[in-house]
């Protein structure tokens, strides 16, 4: 019997190790790719011509170079700065996904806490409207809400980018179930010592709630970074792109920029791994509690 558990687990340990490396294996050639010179072609072939010059009649970069034995430079990352405004796109990244994260955790904290600790008429229709709202695919909306930014003129805002994702049921759902493992002897106390609705949210309830509040500003915070369909919708102006919007400024109907599109593509995402890294503990604690609790 131990012998059977023994080997299962060197099994479990190998295929771990081998999905390990399948993943990894893109952000390895990502990383060769952002450090090759920009004369480095194609089948290790370097030229001296500027990469910023090359006739664009020419379709040479329409496919990724051989990287592996090209010599290395960071002379890529410093491009990335100065042929493209990609301090600006950083700048409006954070803004759009800090002031939507923020948003996020103060409307659905609130919505989730009326609906797990409150009594009020129609509650369970409203909260059942309101899942039903998922079912709705997002692209039906997007004609009505973007009318709606254009007779406001929010297009190219950043009130346009950040209204329309200020709060999300899926946001609201999950702080509902982690209220609602809340013990509900907790507020009956504090209502008893005369504490009143408010208070019993930010003083009594929130604080038990902090792993889901962590949760909750992850996954809206990374969703956000990421996101490229909603400001593509919203942006035109090149000053007010996104990260996810910038990297297809590297792309044209002739060639792509391979290294310069990579440098920009790991620099986006180091914040991210940090971030999850970092807080990774509270996706596992949440998503149990989300599912325990119904």
């Amino acid at each position: 019997m131990m012998r059977k558990w023994q080997l299962a687990r060197k099994i479990s340990y190998i295929t771990l190790i081998v999905y390990a490396v399948i993943s990894l294996t893109p952000f390895i050639w990502a990383l060769l790719v952002s450090i090759a010179p920009m004369s480095y072609l194609l089948n290790g072939k370097s030229t001296g011509v500027n990469i910023m010059q090359w006739p664009p009649e020419i379709n040479i970069f329409k496919l990724p170079p051989e990287v592996f034995g090209a010599p290395s430079t960071l002379s890529n990352y410093n491009q990335v700065f100065t042929v493209t405004p990609y301090a600006r796109w950083i700048l409006n990244t954070v803004i759009y996904a800090g002031f939507v994260t923020i948003g996020n955790l103060f409307f659905d904290a609130m919505a989730g806490y009326a609906f797990a600790k409150l009594k009020f008429p129609g509650k369970d229709i409203i909260f059942t409207i309101l899942l039903g709202t998922l079912m709705v695919p997002f692209p039906v909306t997007i004609i009505p809400v973007y009318n709606l930014l254009v007779n406001f003129n929010l297009v190219n805002t950043y009130a346009g980018l950040i209204f329309p994702k200020i709060a999300s049921v899926t946001g609201l759902f999950l702080m509902r179930q982690f209220y609602m493992s809340v013990p509900d002897e907790l507020d009956e106390a504090a209502k008893v010592d005369g504490a009143g609705i408010f208070r019993r949210f930010w003083q009594i309830d929130s604080p038990v709630a902090l792993p889901a509040f962590a949760t909750l500003a992850i996954y809206t915070f990374m969703g956000m970074w990421n996101d490229f369909f909603w400001p593509l919708i919203v942006t035109s102006n090149k000053n007010m792109f996104t990260l996810a919007m910038g990297l297809n400024y590297f792309r044209t109907s002739y060639y792509t920029f391979w290294q310069l599109m990579m440098a920009a593509s790991l620099l986006m995402t180091i914040p991210m791994i940090v971030i999850f890294l970092s807080f990774q503990r509270y996706f596992v604690e949440t998503d149990i509690s989300s599912a325990v609790k119904g």
